[in-house]
């Protein structure tokens, strides 16, 4: 969705640069259009880049802990909250009492 909008962004810009206000350019304003055009070609790739991009599937899972070892800070305290940092292997569990695994 950013992607998408950084995409419409930069599309837009180009299209004010290169019909701006219809005058003759001088020469160093042709100058100026090749840096541009170097700018903007360098910002498609980007753009290529990132949307090319996507998140690992454990990155996606919503309900995902990394595993942590046996006798490890499991959980932290926070007030009357406790959270969970991390999943206790098997035949273990996370005792809220002193945060590990135990």
């Amino acid at each position: 969705m950013v992607s998408r909008r950084i995409l419409l962004l930069s599309a837009s810009c180009w299209l004010l640069v290169a019909f701006g206000n219809g005058e003759e350019r001088s020469p160093e304003d042709v100058i100026i259009t090749q840096e541009e055009r170097k700018l903007i070609e360098a910002l498609q790739e980007v753009l290529e880049r990132l949307k090319n991009k996507q998140l690992p599937s454990s990155e996606r899972k919503l309900g995902w802990l990394p595993a942590c070892d046996a006798g490890e800070q499991c959980a932290v305290r926070k007030g009357a909250r406790i959270g969970k940092l991390c999943g206790c292997p098997g035949g273990t569990v996370c005792d809220y009492i002193v945060l590990k695994c135990l």
